[in-house]
């Protein structure tokens, strides 16, 4: 008796253990305010049990695409106290201004809304760069046990503040910014909410906006530059401190135009967002020329007492900068940099960095960057461990390393071909990564009067206004995600063609034992390990 009294109460330790381990949120875009795209606390997935990772649900939610954009990556709230009692809520921004909230654990619809905001175009037809809608990815805070709020900016530039219980307001409706801007990513540091905008939507000059909860007062911080348009919204340091790359534009900061490099920005004592440093890239008026522009979200991180950030562009060449010396005293000295993953030609579409970069610290504390790309491999990259030399994309993976004073970004790992490899989630040893299976044409191929016509998809009968999404929401392949070994790139498993659709501009979430997938045809896949 005294035996089974024991093996009771072992059994209970473990299983507290183990379900401890399982319940974790996924609060932001890129995890974490830096952005790093590590979940840490994650231990749900393993080198042992992704290998039998199966499709858990696929669902089909009514959110109507706007041009090439329609579902982003879902939020995950663990244990949210609803209506119908605790559930693990998955919550999906579609660009039709709407917001759905499943149950992660069956894709069963608990809620939709949807925002109803008055189209807000001022008669300017929708194109790709500038869809409309529902742009940002939103973002979410734990406000006490059960308890969370989601909020997310709707067409019309309003900050919404949902409870992901039942969908209904938590707070008022409030002003945030002017509409049809397209936003980014929402984070959230310190109760301050925090995005850019690019592509001059809605006539807006590019920016950075926070809005302050506390204050309700909005700052705007305009680097007179190109687009802030990383994918994963601006990172926050643990100091307060937002970066940001800045697409296409000149580099002249002795006239105060920032084009082509990253920003640091900082809400100063009077809440307002303030200009605290600057790098641009030794070749920015290249990068300009080529259309090459800085067009992905920093990642700010820390090791061995210093204060670290990556980031790169569509040249596809990756730069390691100090946080405190940013860019040297010419503002152009980066610490290291990869050089060339790909993009030999150069390319301004369809080759290069779009997604996202990645960072995470294996068992001895050394930080690792995975590089997602697009297009063939570079001739001159090799990495010591190559499953393939990619032709479409892949991942490429870098240590970051420190001797006597020089760093250095170590290539790693090259990964099998992915198809338009966008970016990658890292639990436990795990990385999971997408190929998004997109067709990136931006132009049809330059041809001689006596050559052939490159072949072009069939045009759909009912279709987006601008003629590049049409052609190219024809010529969509279909998404894939895998899962490897984050330090050896092995490949454990793949989704194969279980996903039929294509995404653009989407992405993945993943906690508690499943990664999440939409396509621009309105589908959610889960997929999940066994627990």
């Amino acid at each position: 008796m005294e035996h089974r009294k024991k093996f009771l109460a072992v059994a209970a330790i473990l299983m507290i253990t183990f379900s401890t381990a399982w319940s974790v949120d996924y609060l932001t875009e890129g995890v974490d305010s830096s952005r790093t795209g590590w979940l840490k606390d994650d231990k749900s997935f393993s080198l042992t049990n992704v290998p039998g990772m199966k499709l858990l649900w696929k669902v089909h939610l009514d959110s109507k695409p706007h041009e090439m954009t329609n579902l982003f990556p879902p939020l995950i709230a663990d244990s949210v106290d609803t209506p119908a009692g605790k559930k693990e809520v998955a919550i999906f921004a579609g660009a039709s201004d709407d917001l759905f909230g499943l149950d992660a654990k069956t894709g069963q619809t608990l809620w939709h809304i949807n925002f109803k905001s008055p189209n807000p175009t001022g008669g300017r037809p929708a194109a790709t760069l500038c869809p409309g809608g529902q742009t940002a990815v939103p973002a979410m805070l734990k406000t006490g046990p059960g308890s969370y709020k989601v909020y997310a900016v709707s067409w019309d530039g309003q900050l919404h503040t949902i409870n992901p219980a039942d969908g209904t307001d938590a707070d008022p409706v409030e002003k945030f910014m002017p509409p049809n801007g397209k936003p980014y990513a929402l984070n959230i540091f310190k109760n301050v909410i925090y995005t850019s905008t690019a592509q001059g939507c809605g006539g807006l000059i590019n920016g950075i906006y926070s809005y302050n909860l506390e204050t309700h007062v909005t700052s705007l911080f305009l680097p007179s530059g190109g687009g802030l348009w990383g994918r994963r919204g601006t990172p926050v340091s643990p100091e307060g401190v937002v970066y940001m790359g800045t697409g296409d534009g000149l580099w002249d900061a002795e006239n105060g135009r920032l084009g082509n490099g990253i920003v640091a920005a900082q809400i100063d004592g009077k809440g307002e967002l303030k200009l605290t440093d600057y790098f641009s890239p030794p070749n920015a008026a290249f990068l300009f020329k080529r259309d090459l522009d800085v067009n992905t979200t920093p990642v700010a991180f820390e090791y061995q007492g210093k204060k670290l950030l990556v980031g790169t562009s569509k040249e596809c060449r990756v730069w390691l900068l100090d946080r405190d010396n940013f860019g040297g005293d010419d503002h152009r000295t980066d610490l290291a940099d990869t050089g060339l993953i790909c993009n030999d030609e150069p390319n301004y579409a369809g080759t290069g960095v779009w997604g996202a970069l990645s960072v995470w610290k294996d068992a001895t504390g050394t930080p690792w960057i995975a590089v997602p790309f697009n297009g063939p491999v570079s001739k001159r990259f090799h990495a010591p461990k190559e499953f393939s030399r990619p032709v479409n994309g892949g991942v490429a993976a870098f240590k970051v390393e420190e001797r006597n004073g020089k760093w250095a970004l170590t290539p790693q790992w090259l990964s099998v071909d992915i198809d338009m490899a966008d970016e990658a989630l890292i639990a436990n040893g795990v990385m999971f990564v997408y190929g998004s299976g997109e067709d990136t044409r931006q132009s049809h191929v330059d041809r001689a009067w006596n050559e052939t016509p490159e072949p072009q998809p069939p045009v759909p009968a009912a279709g987006p206004v601008s003629a590049q999404s049409t052609m190219r929401i024809a010529g969509g392949r279909h998404a894939v995600l895998l899962a490897l070994d984050a330090t050896t790139g092995k490949q454990l498993w793949t989704s194969g063609n279980q996903i039929t659709g294509w995404s653009h501009f989407s992405g993945i979430s993943a906690a508690n034992g499943k990664v999440y997938l939409p396509t621009y045809d309105g589908n959610v896949y889960a997929f999940g390990v066994a627990k």
